[in-house]
């Protein structure tokens, strides 16, 4: 049996993850300054996100090592060693100079360490999710799986306001010279904790069970063999939840500071408060999905954001009164994905090759999918000259989704044959 303790570090991981992730997006306006000096402010925020969704390019590879692992030698091998591995780049980072103060150096060490940061976490939150959920039985999969869901959205309300409490008690001046440089140093302390409190973590009991009876030699070569439909549709269910995640909460603050001018620490602060809306909301979904469903959720959420992402946009940009009931409304949106989609592929996967599918399939939406959201929405506002334009790819991702929530095959019934597929 899973301990509790054991649940708790699994999930501290995915609050060092996304925190310093999205610490990044929330001080992109801030980076595109000191490492990508524009006159052309658009400009310098394209790049500073193209690094960013550089790091995410960066997570397939990390998701295919440390699925591996996990699916060879254990979930619990894989989660002991991604905190440490994850914050070394940080703490760098904390001392990385300027571009006015080493030049074209600047910009291509940040890129080397978003690499860098990017490969030790393509393994962190599948794989977190996967170990939360296979400690769980059956009838209570999804509600785990919130765990990991309201865990990184935890991450990324600490970085929200961290961001700002920086942005509000720093001057200009030294928010450049070293107040976000605090910021990025909480990440440190996390990943520590993290480490320790991992470094005794038991495995799960699936694994347990499938190393037994059934084990796999590679994973990777297993996968890609026998199935590729399960990649496929694992990249649909996921291609919404990642969009929309990086849409409304690392593009929108973006974009509102520089694009509508908007103020930093107002933003933040709104975006703050949906953020912790989502946290109270998230498992009272993954509650109603291991009672309706998860699959009747997710398609609830593509036809929502269909229908309502283009009115909540144009509210956000042109309405500026409604801004914060839009956030709001936009992140209790996200709620319906973040219940769901665990869920849902570990409902659909195979237990020998589980973690290697999730995490390839999830880090490839987030990073290329979800990771260039921000970039895709800067450029199609400079291309079409239309603020309203970014809004259409998201709309693009929600009907990817419902169509493959349309293809959605559980695999539950083959699997209860397999008494080492769920904690019964």
């Amino acid at each position: 049996m899973m301990r509790i303790r054991d649940k708790a570090a699994s999930g501290i991981g995915s609050v060092l993850e996304w925190y310093d992730f999205s610490l990044y997006g929330f001080f992109a306006p801030l980076l595109a300054k000191l490492y990508f000096p524009s006159d052309v402010l658009t400009v310098g925020l394209i790049k500073t996100f193209s690094v960013f969704a550089v790091g995410f390019f960066a997570r397939p590879i990390g998701a295919l090592i440390f699925g591996y692992i996990s699916d060879k030698y254990g979930r619990a091998i894989s989660l002991r060693i991604t905190p440490l591995l994850i914050t070394l780049p940080t703490l760098l980072f904390c001392f990385l100079p300027t571009y006015q103060q080493i030049g074209f150096l600047a910009p291509i060490l940040l890129i080397i360490l978003r690499i860098w940061q990017g490969i030790c976490i393509g393994g962190e939150y599948a794989n977190n999710i996967v170990y939360l959920c296979e400690g769980a039985q059956k009838k209570n999969l999804y509600f785990m799986g919130s765990i990991g869901s309201c865990t990184g959205s935890l991450g990324i309300l600490c970085a929200s306001l961290v961001a700002a409490f920086c942005y509000t008690i720093f001057p200009t001046k030294e928010l450049a010279l070293f107040g976000w440089r605090l910021a990025f140093s909480v990440s440190i302390i996390i990943g520590i904790f993290a480490f320790i409190m991992r470094i005794n973590m038991k495995e799960t009991p699936v694994f347990i069970k499938v190393n037994q009876k059934n084990p796999v030699k590679n994973p990777i070569l297993n996968s890609l063999r026998n199935q590729p439909t399960d990649y496929i549709l694992s990249l649909g269910l996921t291609f919404l939840p990642a969009t929309a995640f990086y849409f409304i909460f690392m593009f929108l603050p973006s974009s509102l500071a520089n694009v509508a001018h908007s103020e930093s620490s107002k933003i933040l602060g709104d975006n703050s408060f949906s953020l912790f809306l989502r946290l109270l909301i998230i498992p009272v979904i993954c509650f109603l999905s291991d009672k309706i469903g998860g699959v009747k959720i997710a398609r609830l959420s593509s036809i929502l954001f269909l229908t309502l992402s283009f009115p909540i946009f144009y509210a956000i940009l042109y309405y500026p009164s409604l801004y914060t009931f839009s956030l709001c409304l936009f992140a209790a949106l996200t709620t319906f994905n973040a219940a769901s989609t665990p869920g849902l592929l570990v409902e659909l996967l195979k237990p020998e090759t589980r973690c290697t599918v999730f995490s390839f399939s999830f880090n490839i939406c987030f990073g290329v999918f979800g990771g260039i959201t921000p970039v895709i929405g800067f450029l199609l506002m400079n291309k079409i000259d239309s603020k309203i334009a970014p809004v259409y790819y998201l709309i693009f991702a929600a009907l990817i989704t419902l169509i493959s929530t349309f293809f959605f095959t559980k695999r539950i019934a083959t699997n209860e044959n397999k008494l080492f597929a769920y904690n019964n």
